[in-house]
């Protein structure tokens, strides 16, 4: 008897039995933060995606302090999103700035909280380089909080929590 039919697929988004080790390991996904890949090598972005799903409770409480986490994360996100957003303005008003001058003047880079002479010609592609970092980051959490808000959005529907001055759908006067 083949024991691959008696197992029950592990992953809740597909619930159906394994007919053999090929499959399985086919129609296996793994899950990162933002994204889904397959074996395939197809990425899914967070859009494409089921809507997350939200764990079941007890009692009350363990909804509300859930719910408050979750809001305490995309709050603690949206902060991060603003404070990177503001160090990558700061690095394209350095670009503008040296830009334009001579490649081999001398300008001076804080590296680490020590000042350091270098030449516009190296510290050019090194402001640039860390601006790209920095809006990759910012990309990366905003994906992110995307996925929290969805799961935010999920529990106050499914456990019909409204904020203080919220209407109830459907309350509509």
């Amino acid at each position: 008897e083949d024991l691959w039919k008696k197992k029950v697929n592990p992953f809740p988004t597909q619930n159906k039995k394994l007919s053999n080790p090929i499959s399985a390991s086919r129609d296996s996904f793994c899950s990162f933060a933002t994204h889904t890949f397959s074996p395939m090598g197809t990425i899914k972005t967070p859009l494409e995606q089921a809507p997350p799903t939200v764990p079941e409770f007890h009692n009350e409480q363990d909804v509300l302090r859930h719910y408050e986490q979750l809001s305490s994360d995309c709050d603690a996100a949206r902060s991060k999103i603003q404070e990177l957003q503001n160090q990558a303005k700061e690095h394209e008003l350095v670009v503008d700035a040296i830009k334009d001058l001579d490649p081999e003047r001398k300008c001076f880079r804080q590296v680490g909280g020590v000042l350091v002479e270098r030449k516009v010609k190296e510290v050019l592609p090194a402001v640039r380089g860390n601006k790209e970092q920095l809006d990759g980051v910012v990309r990366k959490i905003e994906e992110q909080l995307n996925v929290k808000e969805m799961e935010l959005a999920e529990l106050k529907r499914k456990y019909q929590i409204r904020e203080r001055g919220e209407q109830a759908p459907g309350d509509e006067e």
